[in-house]
């Protein structure tokens, strides 16, 4: 009896060998069983299964169609049948181009959180330096798992700078995500800060609108795929806030 079953092909290199789970009845279906095959390279002598059920009893070898053969014995080492297992075709190879185009699809990290002090909500003022800062726990390294033609990809995403539009023509650029204000720290412990020197007055709704954009840099790991490893482009993530500033009025006596 000949029982027709099907075997993954190995993805390795071409020494290396793979498995496959493989369902085998008899004719009159008494006898039905899950084989782990090996997929040999050459004529090989047949692993032992682990377990009760039936075991491979003869060397199994690749025949010219690409197919191999091997018989099965039970646990005595009587003959039972031979198995004829057929190779399917390998899934096919990504080129690089198609897993850095997919892998910069799915480079989305997260927007920032702004903070200021004075706080932004509260009103800013002319010729006081105004703090600028993210959270520290935005600035690390994101990654996600995506699959690429049933390959794994591991994308990772790194802030490597922030630049604040302030609203009024003027821009800040900042290496890092900036120090967040504490009571007592001097205006010379900020990382990053800006000062204005106009009022928001006259600005739409009297206010001006501070961006902050951070710039990623994304790159890729793979497995299954040799390694295959490599930069990616870089992308932005922005948030902005409103925020009114005011000029303090000298009183001359």
């Amino acid at each position: 009896m000949t029982a027709v079953g099907v075997l993954a092909a190995a993805t390795g290199s071409v020494a290396a060998a793979d498995t496959t789970e493989v369902e085998d009845c008899s004719d009159a279906q008494t006898l039905c069983t899950k084989l782990t095959v090996k997929r040999p390279t050459t004529v090989e002598p047949p692993p032992k299964n682990s377990g009760r059920g039936p075991n491979y009893c003869g060397s199994f070898y690749l025949q010219s169609d690409g197919s191999y053969t091997v018989d099965v014995c039970d646990d005595d080492g009587n003959y039972l049948r031979t198995l004829t297992l057929t190779a399917r075709k390998p899934r096919p190879r990504p080129a690089q181009s198609s897993v850095i185009s997919s892998a910069m699809g799915a480079l989305n990290p997260p927007r920032p959180t702004i903070h200021t002090s004075p706080s932004y909500r509260r009103g800013l003022l002319v010729q006081t330096p105004t703090w600028l800062w993210l959270p520290p726990s935005y600035w690390r390294t994101y990654s996600t798992t995506i699959m690429v033609w049933g390959y794994v990809v591991t994308i990772f995403a790194t802030p490597t700078m922030v630049r604040w539009n302030m609203g009024n023509g003027d821009s800040v650029t900042c290496i890092g995500p900036g120090t967040p204000w504490v009571p007592g720290f001097a205006d010379v412990l900020s990382t990053c800060n800006y000062t204005y020197r106009h009022s928001s007055d006259g600005a739409s709704r009297d206010r001006y609108r501070i961006t902050a954009t951070v710039t990623f840099v994304g790159s890729f790991t793979t497995v299954g795929l040799g390694g295959m490893r490599g930069p990616l482009g870089a992308v932005t993530r922005s948030s902005s806030v409103h925020a009114p500033v005011a000029e303090i009025q000298g009183l001359v006596v």
